[in-house]
């Protein structure tokens, strides 16, 4: 069977009935599938605008719908107000404590670093000419693992800064203060602790852990930035890892009874599956990737739902989307920068 009718059959997801050796060329040697980029469009930064459309969407829907908004219990007859009374959460994610958000949104970047690790570990890239020799393409290979990795430790900076530490409290923190922010409510043991009371003022995660409200100032969304940033740069690295793949994009059952199918000359022909358990381990990486970005949409909806104000969350998102642009694009008029990161 000439190789690109069994192409075809990795493309429908079927397993073709019998292997035959690839076509002869006029030259009499076998006809290898040239690699060839993806024919997929290049992503450009307005990709980027699904994110102010989800805000927009969220809010408009927290201002309309009745049923979006947290209430308090009904009070006993002859009780007009209590500041006590226990509250109505709207849904299951408009509560903080709900697991998604303990569990993905708190350890978001980890989970982000997992999915691009097994997307790495599981991409091989080829050589862009079918000239190439090994040392081409190991270059190649070299190149794209160096430039990934420059990218996931400049974002992975990004983050770190805004939400984690910047020379003392992170700069998510040092805006909330410097816009009027601070910490209340502190139990009176902290209140009489000047070194502790003033750490709180600077440090939002000290103000919750000693007891106390984070309360006033412009409260940039670190939510919205990690969730645009983690999202956006999962996709954008699936983009750059696939693009000059040679693997058809198809069911693990497929891959796999394909592989097992392929002679050895036959999967190097084609630049295919080297074992049953690679098919299985590139298909399954990127489900992860999807699941990760998939809840990273679920919570910015509900985020853009239920809490912070339209400005901390708009905020949130453009110093996400600099952080995107920086990296994946500005390479396309600073040449220099392009030849340490890469890009799309």
């Amino acid at each position: 069977m000439p190789v690109t009718t069994r192409n075809a059959h990795l493309r429908n997801g079927t397993t073709p009935q019998k292997v035959r050796t690839a076509t002869p060329s006029p030259e009499g040697s076998p006809t290898r599938r040239k690699p060839t980029m993806s024919s997929s469009a290049r992503p450009t930064p307005f990709l980027l605008l699904v994110y102010p459309v989800i805000l927009a969407i969220g809010t408009l829907y927290a201002a309309i719908s009745p049923g979006a908004s947290v209430r308090q219990e009904p009070l006993a007859a002859g009780i007009t107000s209590d500041l006590n009374a226990p509250t109505i959460q709207p849904s299951y994610f408009a509560g903080k404590r709900n697991l998604v958000n303990l569990i993905f949104v708190k350890r978001g970047w980890l989970w982000t670093t997992l999915a691009l690790a097994f997307l790495q570990l599981t991409t091989r890239p080829t050589a862009a000419s079918v000239k190439a020799t090994p040392l081409t393409t190991r270059n190649r290979m070299a190149n794209h693992y160096f430039h990934a990795a420059v990218r996931y430790v400049l974002l992975t900076t990004i983050w770190f800064f805004m939400t984690q530490w910047f020379f003392g409290p992170p700069i998510i923190d040092r805006s909330f203060t410097l816009t009027g922010g601070h910490c209340e409510g502190l139990p009176t043991k902290y209140e009489e602790n000047p070194a502790v009371k003033l750490a709180t003022v600077y440090s939002s995660s000290v103000c919750k852990r000693s007891g106390g409200l984070w309360s006033g100032g412009h409260d940039i969304s670190g939510h919205t930035f990690m969730l645009v940033l983690s999202s956006a740069s999962l996709l954008y690295e699936l983009f750059i890892a696939d693009r000059a793949s040679q693997h058809p994009s198809i069911s693990p059952r497929a891959a796999a009874n394909v592989a097992h199918d392929l002679t050895e000359e036959e999967k190097k022909s084609m630049g295919g599956w080297e074992s049953e358990t690679e098919a299985n381990a590139r298909v399954y990486s990127r489900y992860f990737l999807y699941g990760v970005v998939a809840l990273d949409i679920l919570m910015l909806t509900t985020t853009a739902i239920w809490f912070h104000t339209w400005l901390e969350k708009v905020n949130g998102m453009l110093v996400a989307g600099l952080g995107l642009y920086v990296t994946y694009f500005l390479g396309d008029f600073v040449p220099a920068w392009k030849e340490i990161v890469g890009g799309i």
